[in-house]
């Protein structure tokens, strides 16, 4: 199946439109509720995923988001679960996805 890049821009705000809802319980919750840490690490591993998946054409023409380092977070949560940092993942969910919905909506 062949998925366009405007699609997965769709997913990555849909996602990240779920992950904003989940935020918004709060730092002392998601540092309590290893079912909302886990939710959100989820939700930006699949954020991740469909960075990854955007054609280089697309994420040349788009320099202002950071998709090696969002690619980059995703690999992490993967793969090396043993050294998840709650404190990085509450900075991702919390600043860094509200800032690339931000740089999405406004290019696209």
């Amino acid at each position: 199946m062949n998925i366009s890049d405007q699609e997965r821009v769709e997913d990555i705000l849909e996602f990240a439109q779920t992950l904003t809802s989940l935020v918004s319980h709060g730092h002392e919750e998601f540092c309590n509720e290893v079912v909302l840490q886990l939710s959100i690490e989820r939700l930006i591993i699949s954020i991740g995923e469909a960075c990854s998946k955007i054609s280089p054409e697309f994420q040349a023409a788009h320099p202002e988001i950071p998709w090696r380092d969002i690619v980059s977070m995703r690999n992490l949560l993967i793969h090396a679960y043993q050294r998840i940092d709650l404190i990085q993942v509450w900075k991702a969910a919390s600043k860094d996805i509200p800032e690339l919905v931000q740089n999405l909506n406004t290019n696209f």
